[in-house]
């Protein structure tokens, strides 16, 4: 996952005013949204305008994919924690860390070792740690710090699809990473996001972070913990999920597993994540 895009409390359903007349009505762009509200549109939906824990938390499938013939490999639990703060210029910067682990496809226990399908090895699983990192999320995509191992990055936060009373929005992240380690393989990532929500609530100005559903797809190379070599091919996950704004409300299975493995992490996001804001303001 990773690298920044890379992923939220449940309230009652908001009422949608009454509509206004079209002389007093703001005027309404090719996004189907009035002018200049796409960013703040997508952070209630995706995100929020406040400063509270957001968390999306998905459930997935990763997949090995040779001569496009799709073959599942293992589950996928995870968790991506995040924190915002608006900054003058009317975009926002976050603090992210994300915690991911690999699971059995039948039980949906944490994966130790894997019996690698395409290779008939045996591999010990590496799970996803990545963070606290920080981003820049603007009305384009998000934008990352200057690194001198992501030698490639595009965003880009794609124009609405609205139908009925739901909204959809996208977000994209393509990358290539290499990192300063003996032998670390060049890492290319292509992570695609769509946040769903109710237009009313996501347009309410009165509203700082909206309820809302996600789902996940990514391409990567094979993970060097799969030691493929240069077989043909590559990985490709998809998960849904939701946003949530408190660790209570991370599903049980979930829980056991970070806690098992990053107690730390899961004790304490908001301390994780502001610690990093503070530091990353700091540096600026």
């Amino acid at each position: 996952m990773g690298l920044g895009y890379a992923g939220l409390g449940l309230g009652a359903l908001a009422i949608a005013p009454p509509a206004a007349s079209a002389s007093s009505s703001p005027r309404v762009t090719a996004t189907g949204l009035p002018a200049g509200t796409l960013l703040t549109t997508f952070m209630r939906l995706a995100a929020s305008l406040d400063d509270r824990l957001v968390i999306w938390w998905m459930d997935g499938i990763r997949y090995g994919v040779v001569d496009a013939i799709c073959r599942p490999l293992h589950g996928m639990k995870v968790g991506m924690f995040h924190q915002f703060e608006r900054l003058p210029d009317g975009t926002f910067r976050f603090a992210i860390f994300e915690l991911t682990y690999y699971t059995d496809l039948d039980t949906g226990a944490l994966l130790q070792t894997y019996a690698n399908p395409y290779t008939g090895q045996t591999d010990r699983v590496v799970h996803v740690r990545l963070g606290p990192t920080i981003r820049v999320q603007t009305a384009e995509g998000l934008t990352v710090p200057p690194d001198p191992a992501i030698r490639e990055y595009r965003s880009r936060l794609g124009r609405p699809t609205i139908q009925g009373d739901r909204i959809w929005l996208r977000t994209d992240v393509e990358a290539r990473i290499v990192l300063p380690l003996p032998k670390a393989p060049e890492i290319i990532l292509n992570h695609y996001t769509t946040m769903s929500g109710l237009i009313a609530e996501a347009t309410d100005e009165t509203r700082a972070s909206v309820p809302a559903e996600l789902s996940f797809e990514n391409v990567i190379r094979w993970e060097p913990w799969m030691r493929m070599g240069d077989r043909p091919g590559h990985l490709m996950s998809r998960a849904i999920g939701r946003k949530l704004t408190a660790v209570e409300e991370l599903p049980a299975d979930y829980v056991a597993l970070a806690g098992r493995m990053h107690p730390d992490y899961l004790r304490d996001p908001r301390g994780i994540l502001a610690g990093t804001l503070a530091k990353s303001a700091t540096a600026g």
